[in-house]
């Protein structure tokens, strides 16, 4: 530990605050972020911290570890973290990362953060200017990060937008019938919509579209295979957990993983089957050689003229989606499926070629930069958790990082 710095304990520098019981948190309307044991769980009118903080879970088998920059709102599942003296609050939230939260447990039948526990826990305190150094370089990373993500969700809503307003409220068509040129589409795409409509089982559509079924542009892939029986060999995965964290497929032995998969293909878009009340479509950027999926995702292959992006945006359209979301078996919540041959059956309006190549040519790019961010948020993350423990301990001096920092935090 570097000299200037001193032990002690968390006791000796704040308090945890107990949050406060709340209802309708959920659909509320408010200004104020509202924070449980696993982070951030809806809105409220007004804040019970007062200044940005730390949350800390202490309910629940998980307990996590949140930072709010702006005052908040903490049910009774969760404490915030209160300074007894000057600390940068920012470096007490990484700080808390680095230390075992869910290692501590009151003993009572649901597992409990203990107060007392936490505040004998030990803490290796620097100056509070390296405190702000500090917490300023890890900063970078988690801004980068939320830079990329938001990008990427404008990103899909750019796509998404296109695909709603050409298949699914036939906008090119209804201006050309009105005698108008279509918005933002340029005139050699325009060409390619008709200037009428014709009545259908779905009700009024482009003439000249037709009525189909999903089946006709997507076919599920099959093929199982059991990674044990190739334990030395690395797979490129695909799981549930994995599509939550990141939506990026873990690289692993094929010895840890424990039950059989689906080989992937180029060109598949994933639909999980488990739970559809809970979105979880997936587009992979890139598809290995040695590429395997969950089976509780239903892989479909895009069949041409379709595409994956137009796969990808008609799986995640509402109506499409709400429409799977009533195919559902089981009485469960939590263990709801629907099956392959009930959403291959599902009735869709389909375009003619042209127009879904010109919808791939201009999706494309937005989904290839999305898949890149990515990747980018990826390596950030991995390299903020790297420098993480090491900054804290004070093992890595600020100065011996700064300028590989600003290079890859640009």
């Amino acid at each position: 530990m570097p000299s200037e710095w001193r032990e002690t304990i968390w006791g000796e520098l704040a308090t945890l605050e107990y949050g406060k019981s709340l209802r309708g948190y959920g659909d509320a309307v408010g200004a104020y972020r509202v924070f449980g044991t696993n982070g951030p769980i809806g809105w409220h009118t007004e804040p019970l911290c007062p200044f940005p903080s730390v949350v800390i879970g202490r309910k629940g088998a998980y307990r996590g570890v949140h930072f709010s920059p702006k005052p908040f709102f903490v049910i009774d599942t969760a404490f915030y973290l209160k300074p007894k003296v000057e600390l940068d609050i920012r470096w007490a939230y990484y700080q808390l990362l680095t230390q075992d939260i869910n290692g501590m447990d009151s003993g009572s039948a649901i597992p409990s953060t203990s107060r007392e526990e936490f505040y004998k826990l030990p803490v290796a305190v620097p100056p509070v200017e390296m405190q702000r150094d500090i917490a300023e370089t890890l900063t970078a990373f988690d801004d980068k990060i939320a830079l990329l993500r938001e990008t990427n969700a404008t990103l899909e809503a750019i796509a998404q937008a296109l695909f709603k307003s050409w298949f699914v409220d036939f906008d090119p068509v209804r201006a050309k019938s009105e005698g108008r040129d279509p918005e933002g589409v340029p005139p050699e795409v325009a060409d390619l919509f008709p200037s009428e409509f014709e009545d259908s089982e779905l009700g009024e559509i482009p003439k000249g579209w037709r009525v189909g079924v999903f089946g006709e542009l997507a076919k599920l892939v099959k093929g199982s295979v059991n990674p044990m029986t190739s334990p030395d060999q690395v797979f490129e995965h695909y799981s549930l957990p994995a599509f939550d964290v990141s939506q990026l497929p873990v690289f692993e032995l094929g010895q840890a993983i424990k039950s059989n998969k689906t080989r992937l293909v180029q060109d598949v878009v994933l639909q999980s089957k488990l739970n559809p009340h809970i979105p979880r479509v997936w587009l992979p950027y890139r598809v290995g050689d040695n590429a395997v999926s969950s089976t509780e995702f239903l892989p479909w292959m895009a069949q041409a003229p379709a595409s994956q992006e137009f796969i990808f945006c008609l799986l995640t359209s509402t109506a499409f989606s709400a429409d799977v979301c009533t195919l559902v078996t089981g009485t469960s919540n939590s263990h709801q499926r629907v099956r392959p041959e009930q959403v291959a059956a599902l009735a869709t309006v389909i375009p003619p070629a042209s127009v879904m190549s010109a919808f791939e040519e201009m999706t494309n790019p937005l989904f290839r930069r999305a898949g890149e961010n990515r990747q980018s948020s990826d390596t950030l993350a991995k390299l903020r958790d790297t420098l993480l423990p090491r900054l804290m301990s004070g093992k890595l001096r600020i100065p011996e990082i700064q300028e590989a920092v600003e290079e890859v935090t640009e």
